[in-house]
């Protein structure tokens, strides 16, 4: 039988979430406790996460795929509701992701979910937003390397709603189901299946967007690289209403997202394998071809003048 334990909020601050939430339990998504009375850095940042991505205004580049080191093992896992979101911690040999210009080797130390997702495209939300959080290696853990530039790195997954149940959440809904029925402080279950990490990712993870932002919640630091895929993943209307039904201290947390922040001048790369300034213009002069016929492209050595 799958056993449900009731933690001490203590807990919290060793679990060391995204968010390096604090032990009351003082801040939350709604009225006088929600995101504009974050405290300072949250207020007044310039650099702030999450944000509404724009492709069209983005800068492509190719930045060096991701590498993902033992995401294809299976793992035993254990899922927490801390009252702002279900975040699951991994045993076993650690999970490390280097490339896509990073210049250090990270190591992911749990991942959370936010329903509806944080990061918008062109102003649309997806019902669902997966982050994996991970920290420089030499900092040991999130709460450290938050207080450091370049301390802390989030891979963003987007789900978009469909008809069908996604099986690789199955075991995670379960576990959600489990620890969201009534309030009584943080309280953890083992899921009862191994993750297996990269089947929470895309196929495709030759294009993705990459910039510098802060941690979605309090205290806000502003050190994290942040990667949103750009496939996204998909999720039920079912299995998406078990989280909606989780319970915190402000009663169910129907959503738990922040608003999209000003991006105030930063540069977002969009990453797509391959691409260089001469593939641009090979792709032009394709479209022109295609468009318009071979024969009116000029030959090579001919001069319109």
């Amino acid at each position: 039988m799958t056993t449900i334990i009731r933690v001490a909020l203590i807990f919290i601050a060793s679990g060391a979430h995204v968010s390096l939430q604090s032990q009351e339990l003082s801040w939350s998504y709604f009225g006088g406790t929600g995101p504009d009375h974050w405290g300072p850095i949250c207020t007044n940042g310039k650099y702030q996460s999450p944000i509404d991505i724009i492709p069209e205004d983005t800068i492509k580049v190719d930045l060096g795929s991701l590498k993902f080191m033992r995401y294809d093992y299976a793992y035993e896992g254990k899922l927490l509701n801390n009252g702002h979101t279900v975040q699951i911690t991994l045993s076993g040999v650690p999970l490390l992701l280097s490339g896509g210009g990073l210049s250090s080797t990270y190591q992911l130390e749990q991942m959370h979910f936010h329903w509806g997702a944080e990061h918008t495209i062109d102003d649309h939300r997806d019902a669902l937003e997966l982050h994996l959080v991970h920290f420089e290696k030499k900092y040991g853990n999130v709460s450290t390397a938050a207080h450091y530039k370049n301390g802390v790195v989030v891979i963003a997954v987007l789900f978009r709603l469909a008809d069908e149940d996604n099986k690789d959440l199955d075991a995670i809904i379960e576990a959600t189901d489990l620890v969201g029925a009534h309030w009584v402080g943080p309280s953890i279950t083992k899921i009862g299946h191994k993750i297996i990490p990269q089947l929470l990712l895309p196929k495709d993870k030759t294009s993705f967007y990459r910039y510098e932002g802060s941690l979605t919640t309090p205290e806000c630091h502003e050190t994290v690289t942040w990667f949103i895929f750009t496939e996204k993943l998909t999720i039920s209307v079912d299995q998406w209403s078990v989280f909606q039904r989780l319970e915190s201290p402000h009663g169910p947390l129907s959503f738990n997202y922040r608003p999209t922040q000003p991006i105030n001048g930063r540069k977002i790369y969009h990453h797509l394998l391959g691409y260089t300034s001469s593939s641009l213009k090979r792709r032009i002069k394709n479209k022109i071809r295609r468009w318009f016929g071979r024969k009116l492209l000029p030959r090579r050595g001919f001069s319109w003048i």
